[in-house]
């Protein structure tokens, strides 16, 4: 296999707007069907094929990989029934709303053979490959505080990421991709997590959320989310010797003018260096996992990394539903 045919389950934004593109800018790889209820919505996607169900598109053998953009709450459903049809699979973060939900997707990646990778997209953007060089390098020195955040501005009281029931909630939204970077990029494993936010009494989601994580050195980290605020995505790593600012760190691509920016400050504030990098990290997403399927390879971060996430986002809304109490994670 030199060549990735792929289905889409379901026609959502994210999918038409961004993954869509980035297959169709990769070498290797080719979108031949979706399939939606909402033909309408599945026409403008422009593919030879348009399934009316999800199974119909996951009996069509010529079909090597499945995106799944769904709700969060029909992840685990769907990507296992892809992985049963011998599907590899790139699955919408978050992978699903609990560890033993994320425990069965697990489960049958390894009893399927088949490649499969959560879509935390913006770990592929080289700027955060420069971070981690940082790190390495010990620029900084051993990290001592995180912090990281992500907000926009959302309207509409019907989104579906105010619908409790389908995994709504500003931490599941944008707070996962604090928590990723916090655990993923940095490499902080926290032991202990406790989450405030702001609960909306029509539909029992938070709409602005703060989680505090600790690890067993006692190094402390903030992930903050909201869907109140101005659109600000950024995350900020305090070392023994100097701090690193990573500006537009999650969607670069939206950034003012497309580019990602990291800063390298002192003690005292002074900047010491600062690098501005413009990368697609939707299509090394895509080009990752299409290099994986032909190689037979595991990704670079596989479903063993998504059963970490989902542990550390599940305790944290452990905590918000229980009086903020400390949870600890094991």
């Amino acid at each position: 296999m030199n060549r990735i045919n792929w289905g889409i389950l379901g026609a959502a934004n994210i999918a038409f707007s961004e993954l869509l593109p980035a297959i169709r800018r990769s070498q290797n790889g080719e979108v031949v069907a979706v399939a939606s209820r909402n033909r309408e919505k599945a026409i403008r996607f422009n593919t030879v094929k348009i399934y009316d169900t999800y199974e119909e598109l996951l009996l069509d053998e010529s079909i090597d990989a499945v995106y799944i953009p769904l709700p969060n709450a029909l992840h685990k459903e769907w990507a296992i029934k892809a992985m049963n049809a011998k599907k590899h699979v790139l699955l919408e973060k978050p992978a699903t709303l609990t560890l033993n939900e994320m425990k069965e997707i697990s489960e049958a990646v390894k009893q399927n053979n088949v490649v499969f990778m959560e879509a935390f997209m913006y770990q592929f953007h080289s700027q955060h490959e420069y971070v981690k060089q940082l790190l390495n390098d010990g620029t900084i020195g051993d990290y001592q505080y995180v912090k990281a955040h992500f907000s926009f501005k959302l309207d509409d009281p019907n989104d579906i990421r105010l619908n409790r029931e389908l995994g709504g909630g500003a931490l599941w939204d944008v707070g996962c991709y604090g928590i990723h970077a916090l655990t993923q990029i940095v490499g902080m494993k926290p032991t202990e997590v406790s989450m405030i936010g702001k609960v909306d009494s029509n539909h029992q989601v938070d709409t602005t959320s703060v989680c505090f994580f600790t690890d067993e050195k006692n190094r402390c980290a903030e992930v903050s989310a909201s869907f109140e605020g101005s659109f600000l995505d950024r995350y900020e790593i305090f070392g023994e010797k100097s701090t690193i600012i990573v500006e537009s760190a999650f969607r670069p691509d939206v950034s003012e003018n497309g580019t990602g920016k990291v800063t390298l400050i002192d003690h005292d504030g002074h900047v010491i260096e600062s690098r501005l990098f413009k990368d697609d990290q939707y299509l090394r997403q895509v080009e990752h996992i299409q290099d994986c399927i032909i190689n037979h390879q595991d990704p670079k971060y596989n479903h063993h990394n998504s059963l970490e996430m989902v542990k550390y986002i599940e305790s944290a809304y452990q905590s918000l539903y229980n009086s903020s109490e400390t949870v600890k994670i094991s």
